[in-house]
Formats: C-alpha cells, structure tokens, sequence
C-alpha cells in the first residue's frame, strides 16, 4: 500500500511534470502522429475510436472538470 500513497502524495508533480513535457514536445509528438496514420491508417483509427469513447463514458466528469478550470481562470482575471 505504501506504493499507492506515493503516487498519490505525487499526483500534482506528476500532472504538472507531464504537461510540462506534453507542451514542451507538441510539436514532434503531432509530427509523429501525423506520420503514424500515413503509415498505419488502422492504428489510427483505433485511437480516435478509443478517444471518442472515453469521452463519451466520461463526458460529465470532463465537463465539470473544464467548467470548474473556466470559473477559476475566470475569477483569476477578475481578481487583478
């Protein structure tokens, strides 16, 4: 179990570490897709298909989660 706390006193760093990478490499990482689905229109199709379906199994919690991200955005602005 000790694992398990570990990963989740580390969650945050994690998340941030990982869009920190993800907008630091979104370039080559679109460049790499991109060449995938010339090479293997199949493999590419499975991820839309997957991504598609997660959204809709998760379409409310992604939601909210994007409404709360606006609100606090917005009340950032609001606040300087």
């Amino acid at each position: 179990m000790e694992e398990l706390d570990y990963y989740t006193r580390n969650k945050e760093a994690r998340k941030l570490y990982q869009r920190r990478y993800y907008q630091l490499n979104r370039a080559r990482i679109s460049r790499k897709r991109m060449l995938e689905e010339i090479d293997n229109p199949k493999k590419f199709k499975d991820r839309k298909n997957y991504n598609k379906s997660y959204y809709e199994k998760n379409k409310e919690k992604i939601l909210k989660r994007r409404k709360e991200q606006y609100l606090a955005r917005k009340t950032l602005v609001a606040q300087t």
